[in-house]
């Protein structure tokens, strides 16, 4: 049986290991023309539990956010970047408090449009109470029916939300809606921390992980490539697996940890195998 110090240790050694890049900017999947609109990005971070996991963490953060700024070409009033607990912060408009989370989604929803993208991201812990799933944030946590609140005023057709905390798959329900593609690192009943985002970001970019050989990773690639990786890293191991990515794309709010099977099982995956993260090469 796992012991919750053999648990953490595993879970040191990978995240001892992390390096972390992002690929380019939302695109169609299609051959027509690339639509017009933008992509607008929302990272929120929670607080830590200690030094070391906010170090991994931060250093994901920057890395995202370093891209998404740089050769993503996106602008500083498309992106924006919410800290949990860095106390490099001096701006305390950039601090992840519920109200700055809730000014920031509004801020957005002001200028987004059905053409535009938008992604939320959030990256650190959660726990769950009475079937409600609490981001841990500075001062008071937001739970998911009122993030979902918050998302609902959105008019982009195309969303994409990412979840990589505990119990993630608990907010599948009440955020799931037309359009939107739901990532989650745990199913709703693990409690551990995750790493989802050091498999699934360098995932998006990595050329083998093109199965279909059109020359792009979808975001249905990128996240197989995550599911199988993190299956396979416990394994070796030899750790009880304590985070199960699953993933969210039909509207009804049951995510599947096995959406690479959506064309035999109809279920969740369709709209993921058609999004691209990155044009990718003719």
């Amino acid at each position: 049986m796992m012991t919750p110090r053999r648990i953490a240790v595993c879970r040191l050694v990978f995240g001892l290991a992390t390096l972390v890049t992002l690929c380019p900017t939302f695109a169609d999947s299609s051959d027509s023309a690339p639509t017009t609109g933008r992509t607008y990005a929302l990272i929120v971070t929670g607080v830590s539990r200690d030094a070391a996991y906010r170090l991994a963490r931060d250093r994901m953060v920057e890395a995202l956010r370093a891209y998404l700024a740089g050769p993503a070409g996106l602008e500083p009033t498309e992106l924006t970047v919410l800290g949990g607990d860095n106390l490099g912060l001096s701006d305390p408009n950039a601090k992840a408090t519920a109200d700055n989370v809730k000014a920031g989604i509004d801020s957005l929803a002001a200028v987004i449009g059905p053409q535009d993208r938008f992604l939320f991201y959030y990256l650190g812990l959660a726990n769950a109470v009475s079937e409600t799933l609490r981001f841990n944030l500075p001062g008071s946590d937001v739970t998911h029916e009122t993030l979902a609140g918050w998302l609902n005023p959105l008019k982009a057709d195309t969303q994409v939300i990412v979840l990589d905390c505990p119990c993630a798959a608990l907010a599948a329900k009440a955020l799931a809606a037309r359009g939107r593609i739901i990532v989650c690192a745990s199913t709703a009943t693990q409690a551990y921390s995750t790493n989802l985002t050091a498999r699934f970001v360098p995932a998006l970019t990595q050329k083998e992980n093109d199965t279909n050989a059109d020359g792009r990773v979808s975001l249905l690639e990128a996240f197989t490539a995550t599911a199988q990786e993190t299956e396979q890293w416990y394994r070796n191991l030899q750790c009880l697996a304590t985070e199960t990515p699953c993933l969210e794309d039909n509207g009804d709010g049951v995510p599947s940890e096995r959406p690479w099977r959506y064309e035999a099982d109809g279920g969740d995956g369709a709209r993921a195998s058609a999004l691209l993260f990155a044009a990718g090469e003719e």
